[in-house]
Formats: structure tokens, sequence, C-alpha cells
């Protein structure tokens, strides 16, 4: 090697350090303000954006409460077919959404899917039949399908590996939050049964698809979409933006893809991988929360009552997101959080399936599983 190589590549070395130092130097000071900054535009708006969606897709198991079987002369298993056939849309539209998302603005997309997914909410409140309950469950799903990984997408367009865990419980959280209010919001609206002749779980649709779609308009204009466009930020703070994400590696402060890049992702055995692990989770989760209502219910208790007591778990279930989210990006680590999680939601399936068990100890044990069950969506998503 010849010794005008050797002095570029120290001088290549060297101009890196020195970045990495200025980097980490301003991280004390200018860096913590730009990330508190973002902090205050990004999250509390994509946490309200995931509360209505998470809303609008589990409601229906407060409207099962308020006799939508019985109204819509659903028999057998149909029930259960129409909450499954919401994931069907939601699979079949989950990964092309993402791609229209990375060839569209945020603010233009997110908007977009969420106007349509609140008027369908809202007409869901005039079904008839078992088939038009189907059609429109299904639309929701491919409707829903680009928020949540668009957010998960975006805010690594915002943040570095190290922060993205508790950040994404954040708005994540807004699931959580979404259970534990749908279950008071379900009790005040379905008091609104026989008002023009429209039934309580009608009214639930209708007034849960009518704020989505009010929220969605004004998201056109507080969306960012990305840090080097954000009229918020000063000069100086949009280039500190892009560069610390350029510093923490990967291709993250990019903003442009070509086919390439998305042939990779498909190409990637950690890809299936993560998606064998997740789907497991998942069952976990959804199974949970479309029928939180149902087993309090079960429980022995009445319909007004089921619906209040359907909060805590939720509650329990935000709290755990954010205390096991900021233990995991302080330490660096997923998988203990991630096990210990899985395990707690074990621990509380447990006690639900013993027969003998009083009404007390198997209320506890649903608690136990919100605990466990929502923590572990942002842990693996981060990771």
């Amino acid at each position: 090697m010849s010794s005008n190589s050797i002095d570029n590549s120290e001088k290549i070395d060297e101009f890196t350090n020195n970045s990495t130092n200025v980097l980490t130097n301003v991280e004390s000071a200018e860096e913590k303000r730009l990330l508190k900054k973002i902090d205050l535009r990004i999250i509390p708006l994509v946490t309200i954006l995931y509360t209505l969606s998470f809303l609008d897709r589990v409601n229906i198991g407060n409207a099962k409460l308020a006799h939508l079987e019985r109204d819509l002369g659903l028999t057998g298993d149909e029930y259960n077919w129409a909450l499954g056939i919401f994931f069907l849309g939601y699979v079949l539209f989950e990964v092309p959404s993402n791609i229209a998302l990375i060839k569209i603005k945020p603010s233009i997309w997110i908007s977009t899917l969420m106007v349509g997914w609140g008027a369908i909410m809202t007409g869901m409140a005039f079904v008839k039949n078992f088939s038009e309950l189907m059609a429109v469950r299904f639309l929701l799903g491919a409707f829903e399908s680009g928020l949540f990984p668009g957010v998960v997408f975006y805010l690594t367009k915002w943040y570095k590996k190290s922060e993205r865990t508790y950040r994404i419980s954040l708005f994540f959280s807004g699931a959580t939050i979404a259970g534990a209010f749908n279950g008071l919001l379900a009790y005040a609206i379905t008091n609104l049964d026989g008002k023009f002749n429209l039934h309580g779980w009608q009214w639930l649709f209708i007034i849960d698809g009518v704020m989505t779609v009010i929220v969605a308009f004004f998201s056109y204009f507080l969306i960012s979409d990305y840090a080097e466009t954000a009229s918020w930020l000063t000069e100086d703070e949009r280039k500190l933006a892009i560069d610390r994400l350029r510093y923490d590696g990967g291709h993250t402060h990019t903003t442009h893809f070509d086919k390439h890049q998305i042939l990779q992702a498909f190409k990637d055995s950690k890809i299936y991988i993560y998606m064998f692990l997740y789907f497991c989770l998942l069952v976990t989760l959804y199974s949970f929360s479309f029928f939180v209502p149902t087993i309090v219910n079960g429980l022995g208790f009445n319909t007004v009552i089921s619906q209040l007591l359907s909060t805590p778990p939720f509650i329990l279930g935000c709290i755990s997101c954010l205390v096991i989210a900021k233990l995991s990006d302080h330490f660096g680590v997923r998988s203990p959080y991630l096990i210990f999680c899985l395990l707690i939601s074990i621990f509380g399936y447990a006690i639900l399936i013993v027969p003998n068990a009083s009404t007390a100890a198997k209320y506890t044990a649903v608690c136990i599983v919100g605990l466990g069950a929502f923590s572990t969506i942002p842990t693996i998503l981060a990771w």
C-alpha cells in the first residue's frame, strides 16, 4: 500500500472520529433540545392516530355486548368470522401500503387512509346482515393496514436505534389507552340506545367513525413528513436531525428508495423469522383485546359492569409498555424483557383456565395478561 493511501485512510478515519466526537459533544445540549422538540411534535400526534385506529378495530367487542349479534341475526361462528376477516384485509394490504408510503408523503398517505377507514367505520353502523358486516370489516382492515407499520417506519426517520423502543411504546400505548377508553366510551354511548331509532352499537360505530374523519382532516396539516422538510425546525436543527441518524448507522436518514432495497427485504431470512415471532405475539394480543369485554362478562358481571371492568387491564398494559421500553432502551437489550413479558402473560392465562378459581382471581388474571401482552409489541418492533 502506498504512503498516499495510508495518509488518505488516516484522514478519513480522523474525519469520521472528529465528526462522531462533535456529534457526541452536541448530544449533551443541542441534541437533547432537538429530541425534546421532535418528541413534542411527533409522538402526541401519532399516538392519537393509533388510539383512533385501535378503537375502531376493537369496538366490535363492545358492540357485541350491546346486542350486535342479536340485531344482525348472527349465528354460530359468524361473529368470529367477522373478527377474522378484518385481518385478511390487513395482511393483504399492509406491505403494499408501506411501499406506497415511501413513494408518497406520510402526511398525504396516512391522512387519506384515516379518512377511508373513518368513513367505513361510520358506514358499519348501517349494515343489516352478516354478509354486509363481513364486507365492511374487510375494507376496514384494508384501510387500517397502513397506519401501524407506516408509523413504525416513520419513526425510524426521526429517532436513533437506542431511542426507538420507548418512542414506539409511547405511540403503541395508544392501543392500551384506546382499550381503556373504549370501555368507558362504550358505556356512555350505548346509553343512547333507541335515540333516532338507532341501537347502542350503531351509535358506537357512528361516533368512533366521525371522530376519526375529523382528526384525519387536521392530520393533513399537522403530520411532518421528514426532518429535512420540517418547517418547525431551524436549518441547524434539520442538519443535526439528519446527521445523528447518519452516524447511527444504516439508511434511516434516507427518504428515497429503489426497487432493489424493497426486494432485499423480501429476500432477508430474518424478516420471515421475525414474522413468525410477531404472529405468535399478536395472537395473544388480539385474542385478549377483542374478547376482554366477553371474558369479563363471562365471570358473571352484567353488561354495564363488564364494559367498565374492561378498562383496568388496558391501563396496566399502558404502564407496563412504558416501563419495559424505558428499561430496554436504557440497557440496550430486547430479548430478556420480551421473554419476561411473555412469562407474565402465560401466568395470567394459566389462572384463567383453572376451573375452580374464584371470580376475583380470574379478573386479577385478566389484568396480569394485560400487563404482559401489550409490552411485548414495542419491544419486538424495536428489536
